[in-house]
């Protein structure tokens, strides 16, 4: 599927640039005909070939019925409920991903230096995930079209849709997962935990705009599920998915790779020592190593990584948003804590492990192990995955949005279930426990229920509704709002307000009270309204870029004539700048833009 990807893209790429009239390098052709006789080749040896098909007819064991439905109901559940947000507006750092997507779709020019610079999306090595969502916006606006400086044919909702075929491969392979990982599990449970994942309020929140955190995600489940298939190349495939997502794609292939030579392929060669079986170092350690390989070598022989390079050295005292690195810092230390453990409920899952691990210290008589050593070394694996992680996010100081703690979620997510296995003797007791983490985790979806998580660092009100604080800082009220769906009450509150100022061909100054392009979030990274519907674009013909400006850019001589205030309570104090507005102008009425209980206000504004 990785190559089948690779070669439609470069096809669709071949085909825009030729329209374009731009010649492409002879060595382009090469690869492109080295890459497609790899791909004929594989898929032969795969599939085609009578023994091939003979050794999937012996390996893949064909599940009952039974076992075939809840998943494929889980995961269309799974769409249908994000359905309605296959047009949502990419906001914050989303935003800047698909800007820098659509330029990179629109201007290759299939040079090494330009393929190199132009798919790092947001300076990231994201070229796997920016290749997989080039597919979509070149076939949406058409091959002959897609080439041009100018794209007005693509479209964000094709990228959405995409990243909800990724979602819903992650919760069809998390399925998968635990089955083969917990063979005597209950076909209730199996339900119930892949139902944690799939409605988890991160998981579901950080798959509703492009991100390349969302790739690593689903790259890592697959990592794992090869692992325990045996399936060495889909080990690598997966591996290089999350190497070319983003750093801490890498970073966390590299951590497992390491974790499965210590625990699992150590055991099988000592103490005491044996001499290795060649095929078992092949598989279990050369070829998963490849990914790392081509990775390293693209690090070495490429322009350097903006944040490898900012990152390099030990920085107590580093800025989180302009220089991040590693470092002992109270507030990182307190912030990674709580967003890998406490936040949407996870605190349910955090009491199991600690509840288990004094179980463990504290009565080992009464604290059974698995018999199956190959599967508690993979558990074992998973936990030490689990803690770098946590580490990690307690020691590199950085920007702390939600979305880079959801690869952590299937990890929690399996070791949960194995501390209740553990701790729980009564399947039905299991049972209840599960189905109230998934009613709680799902309702957290569409509302900050989370009395925990609303405790430690507070709350903060859109209209009637209030959002959990997952972030410090103003960064909290944006790319820190993207924890659960809430965060699309924004751009919804923002759709209807467009279609209320700019009915009639109206055409007034919007005003902030805050001068924060980046945290209000209107109409940044080419974004522009629809003259006839008033609905978000990024097709220059037909719409207009909004004015816009702060309240501390106007003074009596630069007042536009006729102006709307838009009132954002949780970013500022309206009563305080009405007051400052009221000096230039005068109050001729106002309108509540309300959606569900969230709302902001309107004052329409004269000199």
């Amino acid at each position: 599927m990785c190559l089948l990807l690779a070669a439609i893209f470069f096809d669709l790429a071949v085909g825009a640039v030729i329209a374009r009239g731009l010649t492409i390098p002879l060595g382009w052709w090469l690869g492109l005909a080295v890459g497609h006789v790899a791909l004929a080749a594989t898929s032969w040896r795969a599939f085609a070939r009578k023994d091939a098909r003979a050794e999937l007819r012996g390996i893949v064991i064909v599940p009952r019925r039974s076992y075939l439905l809840p998943p494929l109901l889980i995961t269309a559940a799974h769409v249908v409920a994000k359905l309605p947000y296959l047009d949502a507006v990419p906001r914050w750092s989303t935003g800047i991903y698909y800007a820098e997507l659509a330029r990179a779709v629109s201007t290759l020019d299939f040079s090494a230096h330009d393929f190199d610079t132009t798919y790092r999306l947001g300076a990231h090595p994201s070229h796997a995930y920016a290749m997989y969502l080039a597919v979509g916006q070149i076939l949406t606006a058409g091959w002959s079209r897609a080439g041009l400086p100018t794209t007005p044919a693509l479209k964000y909702a094709t990228a959405n849709f995409q990243d909800l075929l990724l979602a819903a491969a992650a919760v069809w392979c998390f399925w998968v997962l635990v089955v083969r990982l917990f063979p005597a599990l209950p076909r209730a449970h199996a339900v119930l935990l892949t139902l944690c994942f799939a409605f988890n309020p991160l998981i579901f929140a950080h798959g509703l705009g492009p991100n390349t955190d969302l790739p690593i995600t689903v790259g890592l489940i697959l990592a794992l599920l090869a692992i325990t298939m045996d399936r060495p190349v889909l080990v690598a495939f997966a591996g290089l998915w999350m190497c070319f997502s983003k750093e801490t794609g890498a970073l966390m292939y590299g951590e497992l790779w390491g974790l499965l030579v210590a625990l699992y392929v150590v055991q099988q060669l000592g103490p005491p020592w044996r001499k290795p079986d060649t095929s078992l170092l092949a598989r279990r350690v050369l070829v998963p190593l490849l990914p790392l390989v081509v990775y390293v070598a693209y690090l070495r022989f490429t322009s350097p990584l903006v944040w490898v390079e900012r990152s390099s050295a030990w920085n107590d005292l580093a800025n989180p948003v302009s220089s991040p690195a590693f470092g002992l810092s109270s507030v990182q230390f307190e912030t990674g804590l709580v967003s890998a453990l406490l936040h949407n409920w996870n605190w349910i899952p955090t009491l199991a492990f600690v509840a288990l691990l004094a179980k463990r210290q504290m009565w080992p008589r009464i604290a059974p192990r698995l018999t199956d050593e190959r599967t508690a070394s993979f558990l074992r694996t998973i936990a030490w995955l689990f803690a770098f992680n946590v580490a990690f996010a307690c020691l590199y100081i950085k920007d702390n949005h939600a979305r880079y703690y959801a690869p952590l979620i299937p990890l929690m997510l399996v070791l949960f279930y194995y501390a209740l296995s553990e701790l729980v003797a009564s399947v039905r007791a299991r049972t209840a426990v599960l189905a109230v983490f998934f009613a709680v985790s799902f309702a957290q979806i569409w509302a900050s229920l989370d009395p925990v998580g609303n405790a430690i660092w507070g709350t903060f009100a859109i209209g009637d509704r209030k959002v959990m604080f997952v972030q410090r800082g103003l960064q909290g009220q944006a790319d820190g709002m993207i924890f659960n769906a809430q965060h699309q009450e924004v751009s919804r509150l923002y759709t209807k307000l467009n279609k209320v100022v700019f009915r009639g061909g109206q055409r007034p100054t919007l005003i902030f009270g805050i001068d924060h392009p980046w945290v209000v979030n209107y109409a940044l990274w080419s974004l522009r309204i629809d003259e006839r519907t008033g609905e978000y674009t990024y097709d220059w013909r037909g719409s207009f870029v909004p004015e816009t400006r702060a309240v501390d850019q106007i003074d009596a001589m630069t007042a536009p004539a006729h102006a709307v205030y838009v009132a954002l309570p949780w970013l500022e104090n309206p009563t305080v700048t009405l007051r400052k507005l009221q000096q230039f102008y005068r109050l001729n009425g106002q309108k509540v833009i309300a959606d569900g209980g969230y709302f902001i206000t309107a004052y329409d504004l004269a000199r």
